[in-house]
């Protein structure tokens, strides 16, 4: 086993890397007496990444129809550190009042799944922000663009008025 050299700023180790020192000590006598110890070294790790977002911006279409409890998108971030620092969750940074009776963000996995059905004529483009964070305070934002497609899901309107006019049958052709 040997010690190796990381780049400067940041160190990555495994367990691999240390998994223990032997230290040998011996005294100058006649005939010399030594003695053995096994140190054992665990590395933690510091919090010096911050979550990024896979994407600066998520875009989905989906239509009006869509069944409630439906995924629409997933966002994902990850973070290179280990244990709590590098364990991500997600939270809505900005949503307005209307878009947080719509749409539900899980903090665990980054899903947002629709939590009532959607209507083209209320709404045709909800924005969001979401963020990331890790255990230890840093975070990352995205935004979320989400557009409603129409569905044909209204009957036309048709609005009928009568009105009568007489129309002499020699009447010349065009005559309204």
């Amino acid at each position: 086993m040997g010690w190796r050299n990381a780049e400067a700023g940041d160190r990555r180790w495994t367990k691999s890397d240390i998994s223990g020192l032997l230290l040998r000590a011996s005294d100058g006598g006649d005939p010399a007496r030594t003695g053995t110890a096994r140190i054992r070294v665990t590395v933690l790790d510091a919090n010096d990444n911050a979550p990024v977002f896979s994407q600066a911006e998520y875009t989905v279409r989906v239509p009006e129809d869509v069944p409630v409890g439906s995924v629409l998108v997933t966002v994902t971030a990850m973070d290179a550190d280990d244990g709590l620092y590098g364990h991500v969750k997600y939270s809505f940074k900005k949503i307005t009042d209307k878009a947080s009776q719509i749409f539900k963000l899980d903090a665990e996995l980054g899903a947002i799944t629709l939590l009532r059905t959607l209507d083209f004529e209320e709404g045709d483009s909800y924005e969001l922000e979401v963020q990331a964070h890790d255990g230890g305070g840093f975070f990352d934002t995205t935004h979320v663009v989400i557009t409603v497609t129409d569905v044909n899901d209204n009957p036309p309107e048709l609005t009928v008025s009568s009105r009568l006019n007489e129309i002499s049958e020699d009447a010349p052709s065009g005559t309204v």
